[in-house]
């Protein structure tokens, strides 16, 4: 059993370690996702740089391959103990991707946002945890992003309506009765999403965070570009 699980989770490092907003803005506009804006490859980066269709197709892709990884566990009799580090797996391998670690000897930065949608999600088709788990981050992060919008007329910043959603997942799955590891899972994934998202925090008490919608006219960054900061993510 402990090998099956040992596989189990090496196999969804791998699946979380596929860079699909990479992949998706090399292949249509060839361009390196990861030399502009945030130097991620997460659906928020994609959408500043590749545009709203990438953006979003980014998002399903990688809300997609966790939510397969947590379902297909589930599905294949696994403990919930089991697919909980599974689920973290594949977080783990959208941060830190070994496929740009074996070609170019640097990680990947991805925040695993979308990756946690396709958890939460997953765990609740799974009947690992209650559905409001999985709804009420979700709806947190659509008001706080299109609240400014229809009310303002503009876009906010993104990265405190991520990072107040993440914080959600754990605190509805305790006030939801959620205990064990999908508990500890769902404050894992909250402590992940958080301290990849340190440069946005510096970002935000520097006053530099651009908002939704804003492009970094200055074009790629190169590594001399770079801050301290930055340079040591890559």
């Amino acid at each position: 059993m402990a090998l099956q699980v040992a596989l189990l989770c090496v196999l969804a490092y791998l699946v979380g370690s596929i860079p699909c907003g990479y992949l998706l803005v090399r292949s249509a506009r060839g361009l390196d996702v990861r030399e502009f804006g945030s130097h991620n490859v997460g659906a928020i980066n994609v959408f500043r740089v590749g545009g709203r269709w990438l953006g979003i197709a980014t998002l399903l892709a990688d809300a997609g391959k966790a939510f397969v990884v947590v379902t297909g566990a589930s599905a294949l009799g696994f403990a919930a103990w089991a697919v909980c580090l599974a689920a973290f797996a594949v977080m783990l391998g959208h941060s830190l991707s070994v496929w740009f670690l074996l070609a170019e000897r640097r990680l990947s930065e991805g925040k695993s946002v979308a990756c946690c949608l396709g958890v939460v999600t997953g765990l609740a088709v799974a009947g690992l945890w209650p559905w409001q788990v999985a709804v009420a981050p979700p709806a947190l992060w659509l008001l706080g992003l299109l609240g400014p919008r229809l009310v303002l007329g503009h876009w906010e910043r993104i990265s405190p309506v991520t990072m107040t959603a993440i914080i959600s997942v754990p605190v509805t799955a305790e006030l939801s009765g959620v205990r064990g590891p999908c508990l500890l899972l769902a404050v894992a994934m909250a402590v992940l999403v958080l301290a990849r998202h340190r440069n946005n925090i510096v970002r935000l008490l520097r006053g530099t965070e651009p908002r939704l919608g804003e492009r970094h006219a200055a074009g790629p960054l190169t590594p001399a570009s770079r801050s301290p900061e930055e340079a040591q993510q890559t």
